[in-house]
């Protein structure tokens, strides 16, 4: 999946911060990776089939890690 990414991706340090630790949040992904909120989000949709379980059922404050 992010073979297939640019060279400038920040999708591959998602997923490392996914597998790293074992709850993250948007917040959180955005200070870590330096990017927006926005950009985060927009790379979970990219995940595509195998995106990380999302945990609290909220449209606010999401949790997401990997079960």
């Amino acid at each position: 999946m992010t073979k297939q990414c640019h060279s400038n991706s920040k999708l591959p340090e998602l997923v490392e911060l996914f597998l790293s630790r074992p709850l993250a949040t948007v917040p959180l992904g955005a200070r870590l990776l330096k990017v927006t909120p926005k950009a985060v989000d927009l790379m979970l949709a990219q995940l595509g089939g195998a995106p990380p379980r999302e945990l609290t059922g909220r449209t606010r404050y999401r949790t997401w890690g990997i079960v």
